[in-house]
């Protein structure tokens, strides 16, 4: 991408309402804007968690990834984000992703001008670095002819303003039944933050290898938590006293999101998920969170499934691919055949070894 800035001046599209007059210009985020960058990603429509700095310094400082973080500029002020990584693996390619370690990213922007002048500066680049794609995990896909969407992720979303009540009406029957046994059951929960994540990552560790799945590094959670005390936290569940599951939830705006979860597998209670996750609505709605979004999973899997029972409003991830070198989509879901073997040898490991091993494997993964 050339060091000088580009400037866009197309001004006429049916998605926006009001002309804007003055010219767009991007370029990488200097240091000296990183304050603006923060303020703007913590209050646009459209931007998530992972918008925020603090995501460029966790992945950059756990796996090495080099970050472009490209900004619209009108006026002197951010008018729109689009914040990118370079991934290179032998087995997964070379890719530009937008954002990697996340279920949300893409581009951000005021207005169309900003949103066309920042999608061609991220074309640019790709180009320019010859990756094999641009991933933009945007939730509304962008109009634009030369970018692929693929339809394989969902999320679901509860309104927490709704009460209990209405929210368990609207689950499937045998949900709700299931609700009634677990407020007889003997589980317990309580809120932790950092000086717990040994315990979390056990869990979390067991729950990554029974899904064949490399685990994280134990770093990469240290600093989520680290870097957001006030906007993360770890929920555990007890059952007779003894910590059965946990989530690591991140809180943003209004909205409360189980990214991580574990569980112990050798002795997983009966009801201990609906227990979980309903108890961490009840605290959502306690502290003032208007929603609880229960994350990234993939169409017609168990997760999904899962999910689907629960009544919430099933919300589809359209992200979306620009092709450079590539001849087609890429697919590194673990639902690829191709992947099969290598998940049911790692569900076989030792649980040391994939802690071990995971963490050098999973860097790679767009």
């Amino acid at each position: 991408m050339s060091a000088e800035p580009l400037v866009y001046t197309d001004l006429d599209h049916p998605r926006w309402p009001v002309a804007v007059q003055s010219p767009v210009s991007v370029e990488i985020l200097p240091d000296h804007r990183e304050a603006e960058w923060d303020r703007y990603a913590r209050s646009a429509p459209g931007a998530t968690f992972f918008h925020q700095l603090n995501w460029r310094w966790l992945v950059e400082r756990t796996f090495g990834h080099r970050a472009h973080y490209l900004t619209a500029l009108r006026d002197g002020h951010i008018a729109g984000v689009l914040p990118l990584f370079e991934l290179k693996s032998l087995l997964f390619g070379h890719s530009l992703v937008s954002i990697p370690f996340a279920i949300g990213g893409g581009l951000v922007a005021d207005d169309e001008p900003a949103e066309r002048a920042l999608l061609a500066a991220a074309k640019d680049l790709a180009r320019e670095l010859r990756v094999d794609y641009l991933e933009l995990r945007s939730e509304t896909p962008l109009d634009d002819p030369e970018l692929l969407t693929k339809n394989l992720y969902v999320t679901f979303r509860a309104d927490l303003t709704l009460g209990e009540e209405a929210l368990l009406k609207k689950m499937e029957r045998k949900r709700r039944q299931m609700m009634n046994y677990v407020a007889k059951a003997p589980f317990e929960h309580r809120i932790a933050g950092l000086e717990e994540l040994p315990l979390f990552y056990r869990l979390f560790c067991e729950s990554m290898r029974h899904h064949g799945t490399p685990v994280y590094p134990k770093l990469f959670l240290r600093e989520i938590l680290d870097r957001h005390p006030a906007h993360s936290n770890l929920f555990f569940v007890h059952h007779a006293g003894k910590p059965v599951a946990a989530v690591l939830n991140l809180l943003f705006r209004d909205v409360v999101m189980p990214f991580y979860a574990g569980a112990d597998r050798t002795e997983k209670p009966r009801g201990v998920d609906e227990y979980l996750y309903l108890s961490i609505m009840r605290w959502g709605r306690e502290n003032g969170f208007r929603a609880f979004d229960f994350g990234r999973s993939k169409r017609e899997t168990g997760a999904y499934k899962f999910k689907a029972k629960w009544g919430m409003d099933e919300v589809p991830l359209g992200y979306q691919y620009y092709l450079v070198k590539a001849k087609g989509l890429p697919n590194v879901s673990p639902a690829n055949p191709k992947y099969q073997r290598a998940i049911r040898i790692w569900q076989r490991l030792p649980l040391p070894v994939t802690r071990l091993l995971g963490p050098s494997i999973v860097k790679r993964v767009p």
